[in-house]
């Protein structure tokens, strides 16, 4: 009967420790939610993770959703990324260490790259630094250069030894298949349900509260997907065949091809 007792009351007390676990985990995760973001400015700290060559870094284009998958990855690995963390800043133990790589000298061997369609880009580019979005002078600009970084990490370099690639719209369409990716580089264990309470709290709201030290990370009015479908319509023909001169074979890249109205069609 003793014996009987005491498994019960050790079976109760380990039920009791993971509820105790779960609903701890939930009420965290909530609270940080409510909260800010911490810019990680410390150079030590940044020089001491890039010194390890197998840290990874993510790269990635302005304005191809790095914030989202940043905050998604945090929450999800309740591992930070530098240079801004989102939830845990008491978490000196960094999952990555994110870089637009704009002048295109980054090398390093294990490199998770994101991209995105490029007119969606472009224009989201434009509006963020808000520059006139017919100004054909900005356009190319801007266009050449991301041409030059898909060239560059989905083409060119020889130098990464464990590379994983992930698109915004793959997110979107179904992110537990690129979130798999995510987890595999990192040899984890993917769990599904823990990612669907990750992207619960991590909405495009969620997104614009976490990034408030920048106003323009996030835009919330609705003229904003108006202006971005003009775009589309009269300069999207522009961006492709700036982003594809003399680099064609970059269209292999996407799933979907700009038609003759500009943008791209499925």
């Amino acid at each position: 009967m003793k014996i009987v007792l005491a498994s019960m009351v050790e079976e109760t007390l380990i039920m009791m420790k993971k509820i105790s676990r779960v609903i701890g985990h939930k009420w965290d995760a909530k609270q940080r939610v409510d909260e800010g973001s911490t810019h990680i400015s410390d150079q030590a700290i940044i020089d001491q993770f890039t010194s390890h060559p197998d840290n990874t870094v993510l790269v990635s284009f302005p304005r191809t959703g790095s914030h989202w998958l940043r905050m998604l990855m945090e929450l999800y690995f309740e591992q930070p990324s530098l240079v801004r963390s989102f939830y845990y800043p008491e978490n000196r133990d960094f999952l990555t260490l994110h870089t637009h790589d704009l002048d295109l000298e980054v090398e390093r061997s294990h490199v998770i790259y994101l991209y995105r369609d490029p007119i969606d880009t472009i224009f989201s580019q434009l509006s963020y630094h808000g520059e006139t979005l017919n100004d054909r002078n900005q356009v190319a600009y801007w266009s050449d250069l991301y041409g030059r970084h898909l060239d560059k990490w989905l083409h060119r370099e020889r130098f990464t030894s464990r590379k994983t690639i992930l698109t915004y719209e793959g997110m979107k369409e179904d992110l537990a298949v690129e979130f798999i990716k995510i987890t595999e580089h990192f040899r984890r264990e993917f769990d599904k349900t823990r990612l669907e309470q990750s992207a619960k709290l991590v909405s495009k709201e969620t997104v614009k509260q976490k990034t408030r030290h920048d106003k323009n990370v996030v835009q919330l009015d609705t003229c904003y997907e108006v202006m971005r479908e003009d775009f589309q319509k009269f300069q999207g023909s522009f961006v492709w065949e700036t982003l594809t001169n003399d680099r064609p074979y970059l269209a292999n890249y996407f799933a979907e091809i700009p038609g003759d109205e500009g943008g791209f069609w499925k």
